[in-house]
This record gives structure tokens, sequence and C-alpha cells, in this order.
């Protein structure tokens, strides 16, 4: 019999994009929807789909165990601002027990402390690459255009600051222009952090996005997609330079033509080196 996979659905299309991989590899999926949040065209995807609400975390152990489902998947993002308002995701005893068990509310505490009570209960979380390597960034100039000089020096610079932000658990992303920071993410997400500089009026920004240090890759993994595009062309941002092999790009073909459009690069880099080696 083949092995059920099963997916916890966070927003926007990534979750879709991972399960037609996981469908392609031969595995039937099941998916936990988070209500509000979850794109519903993932009904099409999974073989069953269950909605609830983020934080129903026995409900959604007992489900899966019943099922007798052994291997799991995080995709999409949970807006981090939503964990900030517990009262509003309708947690369960068991939730509240490992909210309060936490040394702190960072990113990477809560979602091992998710992927923990899963673990306690026979499920394994998987890292998200090893189900979705063919969406995860190429090294390289993805786009028409190229960076140029100045550009390229603002990327080298970008990257060592977005690392130590990670390090810091701050944020994955920086905004850079001529080597200064504009603007860093925090809470409010990669997207509402490339618009900020918008109200700034600094345009040719590049924009700078890299895993943490120690990225957990089974959960919170980079992302772009259209969208990302959609912000830099609201801050008449340049370049998006992104780290190759721990980014993924919901929809690759979507966000590159998008970008050619808009006359922006895309730049998949490594975490050393000369970025433009790629």
């Amino acid at each position: 019999m083949v092995e059920e996979v099963a997916i916890i659905a966070g927003t926007g299309d990534l979750p879709l994009k991972v399960a037609g991989e996981v469908r392609e590899k031969g595995h039937p999926i099941v998916a936990i929807a988070i209500l509000g949040m979850t794109n519903p065209a993932i009904e099409r995807v999974a073989q069953q789909t269950f909605w609830m609400k983020l934080g129903h975390l026995q409900k959604a152990i007992s489900l899966l165990k019943s099922r007798g489902v052994k291997r799991l998947v995080m995709a999409g993002k949970i807006e981090k601002s939503v964990l900030m308002r517990p009262w509003k995701i309708g947690l369960d005893r068991r939730a509240l027990r490992m909210i309060w068990s936490l040394k702190d509310w960072r990113d990477d505490t809560v979602l091992k402390g998710i992927a923990a009570e899963f673990q306690m209960d026979g499920i394994v979380v998987d890292e998200i690459t090893a189900w979705a390597a063919k969406l995860m960034a190429p090294r390289g100039v993805l786009t028409r255009r190229k960076p140029n000089q100045r550009e390229w020096k603002d990327i080298e610079f970008g990257r060592d600051m977005a690392r130590e932000m990670g390090r810091l658990d701050v944020g994955q992303t920086v905004i850079i222009r001529n080597r200064a920071v504009i603007a860093v993410e925090a809470i409010e997400g990669t997207d509402r952090a490339i618009r900020r500089v918008a109200d700034l009026d600094i345009s040719d920004a590049v924009v700078v996005k890299m895993a943490k240090p120690h990225q957990d890759m089974r959960f919170d993994v980079p992302g772009i997609g259209p969208s990302t595009i959609d912000s830099m062309v609201a801050a008449r941002a340049r370049v998006l330079a992104v780290e190759a092999g721990k980014t993924m790009i919901a929809d690759y073909e979507g966000a590159v033509e998008q970008a050619d459009r808009a006359k922006i690069s895309i730049v998949g880099i490594l975490a050393e080196g000369p970025p433009e080696d790629g």
C-alpha cells in the first residue's frame, strides 16, 4: 500500500505546488487546511482535505494518527502576526500546553514545538526540500536583465546583513541601496517589508533574501513568488537576490516572466563566495 503524506497548508500557492510534487511521486495526500488562510484550491490537489483552526493541534494529530499517516510536510506561510493573537486561532488544550512550555515565541521555537508534538505521536515532519526539489531556486541570473556593478556590490553587502538578521531570528530579508540598509523584514513578512520602501521614495533598491545560517528546512523555508515581484514593482526595486538551493519559488515561470516585464533581475546566489560567479 502506498504511504499517505500529510500537508499542513499555509497561505499562498506554495502548498499547491508541493502537493503536486508529492502526487508526482505517487503518494496520496491528506491536507490539513487552515480556516481563513489556506487556498481552497488545495481540495483539487489532495485526496482528502480537512479544514480546522490553526490552534487545533490535538485534532490534527488525532486525525492523522487515525489514518496511519507517518509523514508530514509543512508548506506555505503562517503569518507571524497571527501567532501574536492566540485568542483568535482557537488554541486547544494541547496547543496551549505546548505554547506555555516554550522559552520564547521566536519562529523557530514555535515551529519546533509544533513539530515535536507531532513526533511524540509518531508523525515525522519532513524537510520540505525532500518533496519539492523542483521548486528550489537555482544558482545564477534567472531573468533577462542582469544586475549592474553597483547592484552586485549591494547584493554582497545585503547577503551579509540578511544572514545576520537570520542568525538573530529577526527576518530573512533586507532591502539595500548603495550598501546601506533601507529596510529589514520583521513580523510583517517579506512583501510588506519591500512595500515600506515605496513610502521612503527610494528607487532602484536591491532585495536580498537568505536562509538563516542554521535554517531548519522542515519549515519556514524562504520563499518568493509573483506577489514578491508585485511588491518590488510598487517599491520600484530593481534586483531580487535569493539563496540558491534554499529558497522556494512557488511559481517559477510566472515570477520570472513578471520580473522580465518589469525589467527586474532575479538572482540565485550562494551563502559565501563572490555572488556574481553564478
